[in-house]
């Protein structure tokens, strides 16, 4: 994934002074992978409530602990393997500490971040869906929320010009995915990425302004 980079001169590490709210979804992802092989039962309930799950038409769904539509937001809890989930991580955790320092950490910042976070990994799915049409899909991973917060990042950054410059190579790198995907199969959401991009991209300047005292 692209990751957002610093303009100026100031080398203060990544890492350093990482929002608590950035923190506790890094560790809600962590948790529900480690519950797979600390506790079983409770990962495979997870995974199950979590999970994005959609049948072709005239199908029955399997049955969710949660629904069918909370997955829509919380299949970010899902991952297949620690490689997806490190990718994920790494940007959540850099891109993350950029937004979330400019929202604050009062609890309108905390909750304008992860209401930010959620919409676009809400719209990231339902891009997916739609790109998939009649064909069944499972769907799991942070990468539609994280997509949003690339877009954000680049806002943070650089303004309009800087949101272009990391959301435009990333909606391309997945359009190219999509386009070999219909010769050989991928399993990317390349879709949900191009969604919860584009979700962040035209989002954040909004949440932008709520995050401001009046």
């Amino acid at each position: 994934m692209s990751v957002p980079h610093r303009d100026s001169g100031d080398r203060e590490p990544v890492f350093n002074s990482m929002p608590v709210v950035v923190l506790v979804l890094a560790l809600a992802i962590l948790g529900a992978e480690l519950a797979k092989v600390v506790v079983p039962p409770l990962g495979e309930l997870i995974f199950q409530a979590s999970v994005l799950v959609h049948t072709p038409a005239g199908q029955v769904p399997p049955a969710q602990p949660l629904g069918q539509y909370l997955p829509f937001l919380l299949h970010f809890l899902v991952h297949f393997g620690w490689l997806h989930i490190i990718m994920n991580l790494v940007v959540l955790l850099s891109a993350g500490r950029l937004v979330a320092r400019v929202l604050g950490d009062s609890a309108q910042g905390v909750l304008l971040f992860l209401s930010f976070f959620g919409a676009c990994s809400v719209l990231g799915a339902v891009a997916q869906v739609v790109a998939e049409g009649s064909e069944p899909l499972i769907l799991g991973g942070a990468s539609t929320g994280v997509s949003g917060l690339i877009a954000a990042a680049g806002w943070v950054r650089g303004g309009y010009a800087g949101m272009l410059r990391l959301t435009l190579p990333w909606i391309g790198v997945n359009l190219v995915i999509g386009l070999l995907g219909v010769a050989f199969p991928i399993p990317i959401g390349w879709a949900a990425h191009i969604g919860g991009a584009v979700a962040g991209a035209g989002l954040f300047p909004v949440i932008l302004r709520l995050a401001r005292p009046r």
